[in-house]
């Protein structure tokens, strides 16, 4: 297993490379001059020209690529032409956010999914599974932005039950320690922070959670009906194992590679790719990072984000693999 995960480790170099190169390259065909963003249509051409060589954007291609590597071997990511901050520090600063609301998501989806799933295929074209799967139907073709928008309509705006936006209540001092907002609130005594933080969770992590959990359910419940037709599990029967027993611990159990693959994937682009949702909900994480980046084009902060989005979602399909190794003694006899 180790070997395995070293070899991975090494694999990860030429795919950065090949993913840092075609970064660089596609964000300098953005439209637009990133100095007359910066400056407004009123600035004059030797402002323009003066900003354009302080940023270092005067130079060639290959030497503005050349430097900025150089920079990422000793852990500088460049500087925002927005607000003049390292990008490395503010990416950082959003990066315990989106964990937060991706993990609880995650979580949330398990917990519903999976046993949607075994029980549909426990019942199958069951009033309970024609209802389950239709409402999976729903949960997967429904985008999330108008998903989102009725939920901040009926709980915020008619019910007033949740925040509408935001991470924690303006009227709420917090003393941040880890950067996660429930979890700083609960290490320092804060319940009032733990309670608003944990409030302003809840929207979000409803709209990424809806699809994740409506796919996982269709996933389960699918494999599950195969598993469950296959002969180890009739053989599980004669042997007067219970019916508890071999939907748990045979039928289930393979079941789950392939909602370990969904899982795991879809986990990566919530970390890479929750920008509607942290839009929407003004959540401080780094999509929504990047989505402010792209409109001020902003190529220190662009590049940034995407190496840590590719990072992450390297890291993730080698925690998949690992875990296929976990479950399934045939995936881990093949890696080592």
């Amino acid at each position: 297993m180790a070997s395995f995960i070293l070899r991975r480790l090494i694999a990860l170099i030429p795919v950065m490379c090949i993913v840092l190169v075609i970064v660089f390259s596609l964000v300098r065909f953005i439209p637009g001059d990133p100095a007359v963003t910066l400056l407004g249509p009123g600035a004059t051409q030797a402002q323009i020209d003066a900003l354009r060589a302080q940023l270092d954007l005067d130079q060639s291609f290959p030497l503005q690529f050349f430097n900025y590597v150089g920079g990422l071997l000793q852990g500088d990511f460049g500087v925002s032409l927005k607000t003049g901050q390292p990008v490395a520090h503010e990416i950082l600063i959003r990066l315990p956010a989106t964990i937060e609301l991706s993990v609880l998501a995650v979580i949330v989806a398990i917990i519903i999914g999976i046993p949607i799933g075994v029980l549909s295929a426990t019942r199958p074209n069951s009033i309970f599974d024609h209802i389950t799967r239709v409402v999976s139907l729903v949960g997967v073709s429904m985008p999330a932005f108008l998903l989102a928008l009725i939920l901040q309509l009926v709980f915020a705006t008619y019910l007033g039950w949740l925040p509408v936006s935001g991470r924690m209540s303006s009227f709420i001092v917090a003393e941040p320690v880890t950067g996660f907002a429930i979890l700083d609130g609960l290490i320092t005594g804060n319940w009032a922070a733990a309670s608003s933080a944990l409030q302003h969770l809840i929207l979000p992590t409803a709209v990424l959670a809806a699809f994740l959990a409506a796919t996982l359910g269709r996933f389960v419940r699918n494999t599950m009906l195969e598993v469950m037709g296959e002969d180890f599990i009739r053989t599980a029967k004669a042997k007067g194992l219970g019916r508890a027993d071999v939907i748990l611990n045979h039928g289930l159990r393979n079941s789950l590679l392939p909602a370990i693959t969904v899982v795991g994937l879809k986990f990566a682009e919530m970390l890479g790719g929750a920008i509607l949702t942290e839009t929407i909900f003004a959540w401080p994480g780094i999509g929504r990072y990047m989505f402010e980046a792209i409109k001020n084009r902003d190529y220190p902060v662009i590049q940034g984000t995407t190496l840590v989005f590719a990072l992450l979602f390297v890291f993730t399909s080698i925690i998949v693999d690992v875990l296929y190794g976990v479950l399934d003694p045939r995936v881990r006899k093949r890696m080592k």
